[in-house]
């Protein structure tokens, strides 16, 4: 069996062109490159510090996974599964070594998941493996591929779940409706933005299936998709039950944040106006300053502020696309961008012309169309709301290969961007704003490779670490069974050598609802605060004195 499946490897490889051959290798070169930037930098972006990686050791401590005390409460309610993987990686090893590869492993399952979809549209193999040159070249994906954060681990729940969906349709066997369902609750365990992403695919899916058993006359489906139903909501009802054990509400139990991030108001100009805003966030160098006045001018000839606190997250002053900007959360994807709007203009025209035979590519317009304006007309505009773009941009792929494959034109247009794709990877790789190979005071931290991997930890405030590090060797030096946090950010640093060493995390003094959550608070060996600069702390009766008193930002009292 091996000897035929190696036999065949060669006839495809022989057969293969020279640039589907570089392309290849240019991929695995690519994979390799991300899996060591993502081992010799520890999780260091915010989020990672302040609750991506902290819930992890809070969830260890307690033995459990149930919701707790907690001053950030991103903690309990934001779908756990990415960290739930993490944590379960870390645990075999008893440290973080490997934990950004983990975004890394799941960018490796959607470029299957394209290759797949890809496929199942009979498209030949050099225009999907062009495909997946022009997936892992996205900058925001290369970028965030060695983080802790979770958007391209739902992008592949979204991706199996359109090609699930189109094989469900097509063949209603009871093992589709089962891998539907799975990838439909995984999506959801795994991110908010996946009920926004889902619902164009879910909509369709659900009207063509309903259409098919009214036509047949055949129920069965309709059980199938009872049981698809049944798994979607059975990975979820633990999250769900905890949430809505707090504060009635099955996704969330922050009301300020639910708010802050959604839109209140929206009509049709308040819809264009994100719109704008989003895509402004993409038209980066070298054309930044010119779209950035455009998108101006238009909100002026619209009669809509452009700083609009009913659109804006916070009130936040709108900025487009800054120059050589190498951050996960920032940095613009401008060549995808404009193949992404291209590919769509093209393929409506082809697909319009002959609307029998494109249904299937008229579904998949329909489907990014549609989750780009639920996105903008649900979510109010963030400056990094990149990050939260990744999933529209990689199913946005399959779009844009199809145009390619479609058009012989267009297909030569995305090869001559190949040497610049090849370039801009090979920036961000180098110059990654917190995990750079190569430190340059434009573009990264004041982080670099050899540095220890501790200090990596506050490369966007290396100002900490000094402060970080007393409090740790003093954490040392006491060997403590439980410790009580008033901290908000960046807990992580302290508790990331706790993986075998079972210690209880307690977050004392809370001012916000998670306080309703009971908890021992009983015998705490210390207490490290970020808010409170006292001689002692009292506590259960004891106070507990300040064994940093020069220390300006954090202090360990005992």
């Amino acid at each position: 069996m091996a000897t035929n499946q190696i036999a065949v490897g060669k006839k495809i490889w022989s057969n293969s062109g020279i640039l589907e051959k570089f392309l290849f290798f240019t991929l695995v070169l690519f994979l390799g490159a991300l899996l060591f930037q993502g081992i010799v930098y520890p999780p260091n972006n915010w989020d990672s510090l302040t609750y991506h990686m902290t819930r992890i050791m809070y969830w260890l401590g307690n033995g459990s996974v149930a919701h707790f005390p907690a001053h950030i409460l991103r903690h309990l309610y934001q779908p756990p599964f990415a960290e739930y993987f993490i944590m379960h990686v870390n645990l075999i090893q008893g440290n973080d070594y490997l934990a950004n590869s983990v975004q890394l492993l799941f960018l490796i399952f959607s470029l299957y998941a394209v290759y797949k979809i890809l496929s199942y549209l009979k498209v030949p193999r050099k225009y999907k493996i062009l495909a997946l040159f022009l997936l892992i070249t996205i900058p925001s994906v290369e970028l965030q591929s060695t983080t802790t954060k979770n958007d391209i681990v739902c992008s592949l729940f979204i991706l199996s779940s359109l090609l699930f969906s189109l094989k469900a349709y097509a063949d209603k066997t009871l093992s589709n409706f089962i891998y539907l369902g799975l990838s439909i609750g995984l999506a959801f365990l795994t991110k908010g933005t996946a009920y926004l992403f889902l619902f164009p695919i879910l909509l369709l899916f659900g009207l063509f299936t309903l259409r098919d058993i009214i036509k047949n006359k055949s129920i069965q489906p309709f059980y199938y998709g009872i049981v698809l139903i049944l798994i979607t909501v059975t990975l979820n009802i633990g999250h769900y039950t905890r949430n809505y054990s707090v504060d009635g509400n099955i996704l969330n139990i922050d009301k300020s944040e639910a708010n802050a991030l959604s839109n209140q108001k929206m009509n049709g100009k308040l819809l264009a106006s994100n719109l704008l805003k989003n895509a402004g966030l993409h038209l980066g160098y070298p054309v930044e300053i010119a779209s950035d006045s455009l998108i101006k001018k238009i909100h002026r000839e619209i009669n809509v502020p452009i700083d609009n606190p009913d659109t804006n997250y916070f009130g936040l002053k709108y900025e487009g696309a800054k120059k050589n900007m190498t951050n996960e959360d920032l940095v613009p994807n401008l060549i995808h961008f404009i193949l992404i709007t291209s590919s769509i203009f093209v393929l409506f025209i082809i697909a319009i012309r002959k609307p029998k035979n494109n249904s299937i590519i008229l579904m998949l317009l329909f489907v990014i169309i549609t989750q780009i304006v639920l996105f903008s007309g649900f979510l109010k505009w963030q400056p990094w709301h990149t990050r939260l773009h990744i999933p529209i941009f990689i199913a946005s792929v399959i779009l844009i290969t199809l145009t390619a494959y479609k058009s012989k034109f267009y297909y030569y247009l995305i090869v001559l961007t190949i040497p610049i794709l090849c370039y801009s990877f090979g920036f961000y790789f180098l110059y990654n704003n917190t995990r750079p190979i190569i430190t340059n005071p434009e573009f990264t931290k004041e982080i670099c490779l050899t540095d220890s991997r501790f200090k990596k930890y506050f490369a966007n405030q290396l100002q900490l670490r000094k402060e970080y590090t007393i409090v740790v060797e003093k954490l040392y030096d006491i060997n403590p069974r439980k410790v009580g946090l008033i901290l908000t950010d960046f807990e992580y640093p302290l508790l990331r050598d706790y993986y075998y060493d079972r210690v209880q995390f307690v977050a004392l003094k809370l001012g916000n609802i998670s306080g309703k959550i009971p908890q021992d608070e009983t015998n705490i060996s210390c207490i490290i605060s970020n808010s409170q600069n006292k001689e002692f702390i009292e506590h259960d009766g004891k106070n507990y004195i300040n064994q940093t008193p020069n220390n300006s930002y954090i202090w360990i009292y005992k």
